[in-house]
């Protein structure tokens, strides 16, 4: 391995174990249904910078249930975005671990398309970074 992609790959190993630190546990799986209590992935969602997790319908602050506490609005297809854009990013970190750096990239691509996040957006730049091609 040549020394500038010894620093490449030291650089995804370094930011893969910073991101896994993050998370508190393993994506759910894609049922389509969304539990009762709010899933791990949300709750880190909703303390990131950045991100609005309030009612599309009254802007009230995003609490958890299915249903908005303010209007009655149905919140439930909102949550399963988040959940999903989280699962992207999760498996963009996993491509990024296994050195598949175009899968990463396509994949914190579409996870910032569903929700964009200040963490997802640094995984973005990450793999897009490392997917340059050196001169």
């Amino acid at each position: 391995m040549t020394p500038p992609n010894r620093v490449a790959y030291a650089l995804v190993r370094a930011a893969s174990a910073f991101l896994s630190a993050l998370v508190e546990r393993p994506p759910q799986a894609a049922s389509g249904k969304v539990p009762a209590a709010l899933p791990a992935p949300l709750a880190l969602e909703r303390r990131s910078p950045g991100v609005e997790n309030q009612c599309p319908v009254c802007q009230a602050r995003f609490r958890g249930a299915r249903i908005c506490s303010r209007c009655g609005a149905s919140l439930e297809p909102l949550m399963l975005l988040t959940v999903k854009s989280w699962q992207l990013r999760q498996a963009a970190r996993q491509a990024l671990r296994a050195g598949d750096l175009e899968r990463a990239l396509g994949l914190a691509i579409e996870a910032q398309g569903i929700q964009s996040t200040g963490s997802g957006e640094a995984l973005r730049l990450l793999a897009e970074w490392l997917n340059t091609p050196s001169a």
